[in-house]
């Protein structure tokens, strides 16, 4: 699938040893130098460049030839746009589809030369250059073989094998899990974009190999190609920005838990895709938030840039807070126009999209989690352990490190969208129904119970003490819920945040793109462009 158009440069430097370690800085490029934005990606030894936080790409060498591949662990084939004159032809042919779009040409086999790893005789697709696919750009997937295209074309399991298991089974001492970790340009707090290892923790994240192990859910059988690093969220693990868990009921078939969301973990997508619900919970309880149908983006939430929207996600007992400048992004850092709400006010772009395609009426999966959530953790994928003498493999999981403290996460809020004048105090939706009656509406009557009975003890203390300072001829007592002389009265306190109302704009039957058919999920670009 296919993003809106413009980039962001990260230069990612290699450093091997006996593993893979890949570091990258970032760059802005003019918007006249600016392509089309395909999915996220990490890897190479050479230049990586960052899309506004919506992509991650570097070089490889294919036959000798050099091409801008995104890497992407969201599919798991190699494609390059393009002639590689020494290639090796196979006779066969493959496409790829996306939710809009796709891929199509020839399989050949070369020398790959990855980020430090050579591989003599590596396969992948070569697809005619076009406007969708320019000469020189590709695509590397770092995803299970199992959603391979190519590795099912071959019947020798040798002669299609993915990148990585390329290297896993030449380097047998290499360990068979990558890790990375990925920065966002306008943090003012961070200094480096990201990381990405292969069979390498990095020194300051080896509290991850200490984390809760992810099993990785399998796809049924008949439904192999649709396999991806997925797994589940914890029932009641998505916190909304109330504090309360957000109601979610997993439409996996399959699936142990229906109040357990299937997240797919996909560094390809730069807009994680959630139900609609979801979204609407997360950022409808907003003051001025508006669902609309934007001509670049498609159908998202609208929110005032100034407003702080916090979400936490939790997966196996522990929490994972999303950085606010994660949550919402300026429409300006990645080329187009400032964009308005109806009240014209500057609005930001809900990062967490209502589903812009179409799953299927059986999914796999229920969400998936792209670079605005794993720009909050650092994450090791391991494959499963090869076992000597043998392809086998154990089972593969997933771990987190949370990267993101609440408060300097606020502190960078205020910093970068609010010039360092905190103004986050009155921000809520005053007129929406609760999203979850029966937690926040509860909690708001506890509140007001408990402050008037504290109310009516004070008035009772107050009493009293006057009555028996009065008794002693001392000075007159002030209550505590007054003001002291010459002190301004009290500040109001805020009313809790109230949802469910549709905003202005809402309409849920004139979606952006129409539904296209359902396709296997192994596809590695969004399916816009600008």
């Amino acid at each position: 699938m296919l993003l809106p158009a413009s980039l962001l440069t990260f230069v990612l430097l290699g450093d091997f040893a006996c593993a893979l370690r890949l570091s990258f800085e970032g760059r802005r490029i003019p918007a006249d130098r600016r392509g089309l934005i395909r999915r996220g990606s990490l890897s190479g030894s050479s230049p990586i460049d960052n899309s506004a936080d919506l992509q991650y790409t570097t070089n490889i060498t294919v036959g000798g030839v050099s091409f801008a591949v995104l890497i992407d662990t969201g599919s798991s084939d190699l494609w390059v746009a393009g002639s590689v004159p020494v290639a090796t032809a196979s006779g066969k042919q493959a496409t790829i589809s996306y939710a809009s779009g796709g891929a199509t040409g020839p399989i050949k086999s070369a020398p790959l030369t990855f980020a430090g790893y050579t591989v003599p005789t590596q396969a992948f697709m070569e697809v005619p250059p076009d406007d969708e696919h320019p000469v020189g750009q590709g695509l590397i997937g770092l995803g299970p073989s199992a959603g391979s295209i190519i590795f099912e074309a071959f019947d020798a399991a040798d002669q299609g094998n993915t990148v990585l298991d390329s290297i896993f089974i030449q380097n047998t001492t290499t360990p068979n899990f990558i890790t990375f970790s990925l920065g966002r340009l306008d943090d003012p707090s961070e200094t480096f974009p990201g990381d990405l290892t292969v069979g390498e923790v990095m020194p300051n994240y080896t509290a991850v190999t200490n984390q809760p192990k992810l099993p990785v859910t399998d796809v049924s059988i008949s439904n192999q190609a649709n396999q991806h690093f997925q797994i589940l969220l914890d029932a009641n693990g998505f916190i909304g920005p109330n504090g309360s868990p957000i109601p979610i009921s997993s439409e996996v078939s399959a699936t142990s838990n229906k109040k357990q969301a299937t997240v797919v973990i996909d560094t390809g997508f730069s807009l994680p895709q959630v139900p609609s619900s979801v979204a609407k919970a997360i950022y409808s309880q907003f003051s001025g938030a508006e669902l609309v149908n934007d001509p670049a983006v498609g159908q998202v939430w609208f929110i005032p840039c100034t407003q702080e929207v916090n979400v936490t996600l939790k997966f196996g007992g522990n929490a994972y807070p999303v950085h606010p400048l994660d949550t919402t992004i300026d429409p300006t850092i990645f080329g187009l126009a400032a964009r308005k709400n109806s009240a014209g006010v500057n609005s930001c772009i809900g990062l967490f999209q209502p589903f812009s395609f179409d799953s299927g009426s059986n999914p796999t999966y229920d969400m998936i989690f792209g670079m605005a959530f794993l720009r909050n953790v650092y994450t090791l994928i391991n494959f499963g352990d090869f076992v000597a003498d043998s392809t086998g493999k154990a089972d593969p999981y997933i771990q987190f490190l949370s990267t993101t403290d609440s408060a300097d996460a606020h502190a960078d809020f205020v910093k970068t969208r609010l010039n360092g004048v905190d103004t986050t105090n009155n921000i809520f939706n005053s007129n929406n129904s609760n999203v979850d009656s029966t937690g926040k509406s509860k909690t708001i009557y506890y509140i007001i119970a408990a402050c008037v009975v504290g109310v009516l003890l004070l008035a009772v203390v107050g009493a009293f003490l006057l009555r028996r300072s009065r008794s002693k001829q001392r000075g007159v007592y002030r209550p505590l819920h007054l003001p002291a002389p010459g002190a301004g009265n009290p500040p109001m306190y805020q009313q809790g945040p109230m949802y469910g109302a549709n905003p202005p704009s809402y309409n849920p039957d004139r979606p952006y793109d129409p539904p296209q058919e359902h396709v296997p999920y192994h596809n590695p670009w969004e399916g816009r462009r600008q």
